[in-house]
């Protein structure tokens, strides 16, 4: 069986379809970023993994639209690019998959639809990135955005359960875009 991880936030961390595999270290911790990412990477190349998953963004862009009170941008194309060099240098023989960034939607007042828009204007942006990232450096690219969205661009409200977090429909979506690369 092929050795597995996960990197990402809570969404990745919220994935309980994997939990029960052995073969498969979940390593994705709530509220990551691509800076608190990068650390995790000792700990994959420790696992020796046969393949890496990685979703991971959401929380810049919602940093970086001020959404946390965290006082600081990041800059999640230098970012991100430096988590795929590291990988790539610590784990030269697996495979690297890329997972496109899920869109939002609109929770109370607490995520407003202005938000909303800006929010996924810039998820539309990073996933045109992460899908040139993954040619250049040789990735694949799992398309999760396209099988969240709803007609108005926004996070289809069956597969969250505040906006952002996916609800248990949302992750058995999930799970079967992801399972078949497993092998």
């Amino acid at each position: 069986m092929k050795k597995i991880v996960f990197l990402g936030d809570s969404i990745t961390a919220g994935f309980k379809q994997i939990s029960n595999e052995e073969h498969i270290l979940n390593l994705a911790v709530g509220g990551n970023k691509t800076t608190e990412t990068m650390p995790l990477i000792k700990q994959t190349r420790v696992f020796q993994p046969d393949k890496v998953f990685l979703m991971i963004g959401i929380n810049d862009i919602l940093c970086n639209e001020r959404y946390f009170d965290h006082g600081y941008t990041i800059p999640i194309y230098k970012t991100y690019d430096a988590i795929i060099d590291m990988l790539r240098m610590n784990l030269p023989r697996a495979e690297i998959y890329l997972i496109t960034t899920l869109p939002i939607r609109e929770r109370g007042d607490v995520i407003n639809e202005a938000l909303v828009k800006r929010v996924n204007r810039q998820i539309l942006i990073l996933n045109e990135y992460i899908v040139t990232r993954a040619k250049a450096y040789q990735c694949k690219v799992i398309d999760l955005h396209s099988k969240f969205i709803d007609s108005d661009n926004k996070l289809n409200k069956n597969y969250t359960i505040d906006g952002i977090h996916l609800s248990e429909e949302g992750y058995e979506i999930f799970y079967s875009n992801v399972k078949p690369y497993f092998v």
